[in-house]
């Protein structure tokens, strides 16, 4: 059964199928019986504004049952520059349409009712076939203290030994990184800072204290300034999440429906991961969870890092997608599966190069975190050499056909702010899914972002809707 409240995954935008009847008198035209089709039909595409759309997909199906599963298309093709397609229909009846470009989506139904047509032309109007927004209510810490014989914060005072650069301001940088994910999710994602704490106490630890003490300001400070950070880098340190989370109320909060996760910015070596699942039925997001912390509703805490860049704060949360998709799909398991068939979508979209080439040499669909499609080892984000990726069709999604691919290397990401990891962090996001509906291939979410976001929510609609 279907999610009435959600569209299924290709019945985008309203809902609510564009008809178009053509009534042609049946009387042959002359000359007509030498034609070997039936009329020559002109599919014209416009965006929501009526703007020509170029390059848009248009696929011919005979019932919408075929349509829906994508299977046996009979006709195919894509507008031109001017946002037209020209076909020959062979036969009268009904056509159901698939038309999509990006996130601009549309189903639509034609008629053919004469024997003999010399042509026939309509004009379909796309409409935004991105996912509902999401209201994602986050409250920040900042555990960047005024070091009281300085005046200054910590990201104006210390330096990372052997290195002369300042900090990152945490408060600049998290408003940068959150329009960084709402623009990557296309606005599909509203991330909505409810609260704001400036830190005044600490939960860091240090990893062989069977106590569990916790660092005072001062002990942080002394350790900060010792040289090599030598403690940090040889005894490690830990952090006391329930601590924190209770000393700030998250947990009542949340449960209230006040918020739904928090984001810590802290110092190096502060003990926190990049990002944490509490709650009953926890998991795994790039961190051992939580799972006997006493919340049926999960809290995810985000550890980031202003000693390091925007890049580095993109980078945790795409390994929180990645945990959180492995949940959902189950981990990448390439070696175990020989045929191209054999692979989830997850895994699909994940095959970089040199995972993807047991299937086809030479190409690669878009790749993960580490390893952009081109990508040979961990980090290669500015490598040169260029691949044949499908990366174009996961725009489409979940309109995968296999068919488009074409050479791109690391131009194709660039180097905002000088760094092909933050070119690579935003295109990688900006390519994860976010469209309405449910691929009935798999029977999961278009919008991937949905079970980043709110899991349980997520799980809860998907079985509503079966």
């Amino acid at each position: 059964m279907k999610n009435p409240s959600r569209p299924s995954t290709w019945l985008i935008g309203s809902g609510i199928f564009l008809i178009l009847v053509l009534l042609i008198p049946g009387a042959c035209k002359p000359g007509s019986e030498n034609r070997d089709h039936l009329a020559d039909l002109r599919i014209t595409v416009t965006d929501p504004d009526g703007k020509r759309v170029a390059g848009a997909t248009v696929e011919f199906y005979l019932s919408p049952e075929e349509r829906e599963q994508g299977n046996n298309i009979v006709m195919s093709g894509e507008t031109n520059p001017d946002g037209l397609l020209s076909v020959y229909a062979q036969e009268k009846g009904h056509y159901f349409l698939n038309i999509y470009q990006g996130n601009l989506r549309k189903e639509a139904e034609i008629q053919l009712r004469s024997k003999w047509l010399k042509d026939a032309s309509f004009s379909i109007q796309l409409e935004n076939g991105n996912a509902g927004t999401k209201v994602v209510k986050v409250a920040v810490v900042y555990e960047n203290p005024i070091i009281p014989s300085t005046g200054k914060r910590f990201h104006q005072y210390f330096l990372t030994p052997g290195y002369h650069f300042l900090w990152n301001d945490p408060v600049e940088l998290c408003r940068r990184y959150e329009a960084a994910l709402e623009k990557a999710s296309d606005y599909t994602i509203d991330f909505q800072i409810v609260s704001e704490h400036h830190a005044d106490r600490f939960f860091t630890f240090l990893k062989n204290d069977p106590q569990k003490r916790l660092f005072s300001l001062e002990e942080i400070i002394s350790l900060l300034q010792e040289k090599d950070w030598k403690t940090f880098k040889t005894v490690g340190t830990s952090y006391d999440y329930r601590s924190m989370v209770r000393h700030y109320q998250f947990d009542l909060a949340l449960n209230r429906g006040e918020i739904d996760e928090v984001w810590v910015w802290s110092f190096p070596y502060s003990g926190m991961y990049e990002s944490h699942m509490m709650g009953e039925n926890a998991f795994w997001i790039n961190s051992p969870p939580d799972d006997t912390f006493p919340s049926d509703k999960l809290l995810s805490v985000m550890g980031l890092n202003y000693e390091r860049n925007l890049a580095c704060a993109l980078e945790s949360f795409s390994h929180r997608f990645e945990s959180t998709m492995m949940q959902v799909y189950g981990w990448w398991n390439y070696e175990q599966k020989p045929e191209l068939s054999d692979l989830t979508t997850w895994e699909l979209f994940s095959a970089y190069g040199l995972r993807y080439e047991r299937y086809e040499k030479g190409a690669a669909q878009v790749g993960n975190v580490h390893y952009p499609p081109n990508g040979q080892y961990d980090y290669d984000f500015g490598n040169e050499t260029y691949i044949e990726s499908y990366v174009d069709e996961w725009l489409n999604y979940p309109y995968l056909q296999g068919k488009k691919k074409r050479k791109i290397n690391r131009t194709e990401w660039g180097n905002p702010d000088g760094s092909w990891q933050l070119g690579w962090m935003t295109y990688y996001l900006g390519h994860l899914p976010h469209y309405r509906g449910i691929n009935p291939r798999d029977g999961k979410f278009n919008d991937w972002w949905y079970y980043v976001v709110d899991y349980q929510g997520a799980m809860l609609a998907e079985s509503a809707a079966r």
